[in-house]
């Protein structure tokens, strides 16, 4: 009887365990690259359009820029960061940190930790802080491109020898830009438990109570608003046929309104608004507003006998005035 030896044991193979680790570092080396492309290409298109508004007189500069957020994200942090253009408006950040997907660097979002200075021509400056205050931006291929500003319990400040500002705080802020058909645009703004030092009509209507703030509007040839300053693409856009329609304009504080609900207006020559406007208004008027101005009085006299003071009439800007009816209420909106 003969014994078989047993057959001598084989060692396993290792190059197929080897694989997966291989191609997740070539994958990884890959990215890697890709990463730091993408981080170039960033700042290339920062500078380049820092160059081309300088070409044009705008400004847009930072003291210093840092790049991290590898592998997957493209985030960028700008230390006394400012953006001006001609006629004077300008915003100035101590620090803007912003963010975006790596796969996808044309859509940003940008955060103001420390708030953000804005340079008003005439009026001097306003600090804004708050609780939050950010950005987001996408859509540069389109005009305008897909602009969204949004703040938390916002602190309205102007400086020392600064005219006032409309705003004193908000609770909430919207601000919405966005690109339509048609050379369209449409921009939507709204204010929650706003304190308001507004004039005229509106300052009637909000006097020192909390009020929210609604402003839903479409231009037209938006393709027109270009120029070497705001006040310059104000005036191209309304010298060729640009409009602004409103779809919603509210402002409600307390049992007061003020409710637009459909009007056009353009610019005048002055930049100040004319144009109609459909409105809703109920005045919660005191004595000494009933005292100055004549609908004040007549809200203040149905008041008086019960009757509803809503009054449905036409806002209408003219000639650098605003008119609720027959009433002269004050000096037409300014829009540079």
């Amino acid at each position: 009887m003969t014994h078989n030896a047993a057959a001598p044991s084989r060692k396993p193979r290792r190059r197929g365990l080897l694989a997966p680790f291989v191609l997740l570092l070539i994958v990884a080396l890959g990215w890697s690259v890709a990463w730091l492309w993408l981080r170039g290409q960033a700042e290339q298109r920062m500078d380049a359009t820092a160059l081309s508004l300088k070409s044009r007189g705008y400004d847009l500069s930072w003291e210093s820029r840092t790049f991290t957020g590898y592998p997957f994200r493209m985030d960028v942090r700008l230390v006394n960061a400012r953006v001006a253009e001609p006629s004077g408006w300008a915003v100035r950040a101590p620090e803007l940190n912003g963010e975006a997907n790596a796969y996808d660097i044309g859509h940003w979002v940008i955060v103001a930790p420390r708030g953000v200075v804005m340079t008003r021509p005439v009026n001097g400056d306003v600090q804004i802080t708050g609780q939050a205050l950010r950005a987001s931006f996408a859509g540069f291929k389109q005009y305008p491109p897909r602009i969204s500003i949004e703040g938390a319990n916002l602190v309205f400040t102007p400086a020392p020898g600064a005219a006032p500002f409309p705003l004193l705080s908000t609770a909430g802020l919207q601000l919405h830009v966005r690109p339509g058909p048609d050379d369209q645009g449409a921009i939507f703004f709204e204010a929650k438990g706003a304190k308001a030092r507004f004039t005229g009509l509106l300052g009637r209507i909000a006097a020192d109570r909390t009020a929210d703030l609604i402003w839903d509007s479409k231009i037209s040839k938006i393709s027109a608003l270009h120029g070497a300053s705001w006040a310059d693409a104000v005036g191209d856009w309304s010298d060729a046929g640009g409009t602004l329609t409103v779809q919603q304009g509210r402002l409600t504080a307390g049992e007061a309104l003020l409710d637009a609900k459909s009007g056009a207006l353009t610019v005048d020559d002055d930049g100040r608004l004319r144009g109609a406007l459909d409105v809703t208004v109920r005045e919660v008027a005191s004595p000494d507003q009933a005292l100055k101005s004549p609908e004040a009085a007549a809200a203040a006299v149905a008041q008086a006998l019960g009757r509803d003071p809503t009054l449905s009439a036409t806002l209408k800007f003219d000639n650098g005035r605003t008119r609720l009816g027959l009433f002269d209420t004050g000096p037409a909106p300014r829009v540079y």
